[in-house]
């Protein structure tokens, strides 16, 4: 019996249940999951289909929308930027952005970097956004940070004394995603395949927004909280460093594998310096790297991020003392607990 089907047959883990039996009893048809074992992806699971009533079944290259996995590939992005003299995570955002300045809670300036942002210590509001059904207007970056229609939410604002205590920001990483196009005067979408889609080999990954008509045979139509089907499969994430990331568990399994091998300074695209800075906690009490959060275990650190966008969970865990990892994701929120019992399946059974 493979490693994966071990932790897919594990009634322990799912209530009594195997994994399939779980998906039944959650109404979630849509399962994908990469195994990784020193340094490489060893397994690759699949069950189900892309969508109900229909017989196209999920295979590895199926399309799920990463929600805040999109953090952490993004703040890659924004190192590989920062390693490239382009962008300095320790300067003030003020030197970087045109035309917009952030409104603040005693309207004085306060000193905010990157590196407060991309670890969620930066005292700015918008937690996560509820995204945008089909044929709806969509914000564009302005709006959705100066909180204007179309835009479903308020402003973003600083709330709190920069570093002075951890608060979960989406809104900031959009604030980074104008500082990065702002400074690389280049199309976001453009930008993020030259610096970590394409070298990172994530060849079925996008950041499209919405996406092209010719990519929804791709995807995995997602499911709300009524176990009702989207509106047109999936709602729009205009929000794209934040929530808009479009990708695979084989995919985000190579960006843990180069992450991996850049802390054992193996990595062709990141220094092992970079990769410390991405997977240690940016600040003491705080649960988050650079874009991604940290843990530890037995055998040392463990980083990796959960998504959750409308009709798509997903959970990504690596281990960089053995390079070992797996990422879940589906497409129900009746199953929002899934991919954690098959995260933890995964580190019961093989530590």
């Amino acid at each position: 019996m493979s490693k994966l089907e071990k932790i897919v047959d594990s009634k322990k883990h799912y209530g009594g249940s195997t994994l399939v039996e779980r998906m039944e009893e959650c109404r979630t048809n849509a399962v994908s999951i990469a195994l990784i074992e020193n340094f490489e992806i060893c397994e690759v699971y699949t069950h189900g289909v892309k969508r109900k009533g229909e017989s196209a079944k999920v295979a590895e290259n199926t399309l799920f929308q990463g929600a805040s996995i999109s953090k952490p590939v993004f703040a890659v992005a924004v190192m590989r930027l920062v390693e490239s003299g382009i962008l300095d995570i320790e300067a003030d955002i003020s030197e970087y952005l045109a035309g917009y300045e952030v409104p603040t809670f005693d309207n004085k300036k306060h000193k905010i970097t990157l590196r407060q942002i991309l670890s969620h210590n930066a005292g700015l509001n918008l937690h996560g956004f509820a995204g945008y059904q089909q044929g709806q207007e969509v914000p564009n970056i302005e709006e959705i940070l100066n909180g204007k229609s179309p835009a479903n939410h308020q402003k973003l604002k600083l709330i709190k004394e920069p570093e002075t205590e951890y608060r979960y920001s989406g809104g900031g990483y959009v604030l980074a995603q104008k500082i990065v196009t702002d400074v690389c005067k280049r199309d976001f979408c453009d930008l993020m395949n030259e610096l970590i889609l394409s070298p990172f080999s994530m060849a079925n990954s996008t950041f499209l927004q919405p996406l092209p008509n010719d990519k929804l045979t791709e995807i995995a139509y997602g499911y709300g909280d009524h176990d009702l089907e989207l509106p047109g499969g999936y709602d729009i994430m205009p929000e794209l460093s934040a929530a808009g990331l479009w990708t695979t568990p084989s995919d985000l399994a190579r960006l843990g594998i180069e992450v991996m091998k850049a802390l054992n300074n193996e990595s062709a695209y990141l220094k092992k310096d970079t990769a410390k800075l991405l997977t240690k906690s940016a600040y003491k009490k705080s649960e988050h790297g650079i874009g991604f959060v940290v843990e530890k275990n037995k055998t040392g650190k463990i980083f990796g991020h959960s998504g959750y966008n409308d009709g798509f969970i997903s959970n990504m865990s690596f281990c960089p003392a053995d390079g070992s990892g797996i990422v879940v994701m589906i497409n129900s929120n009746i199953g929002a607990n899934i991919p954690f019992e098959i995260t933890t399946a995964f580190r019961e059974i093989y530590g």
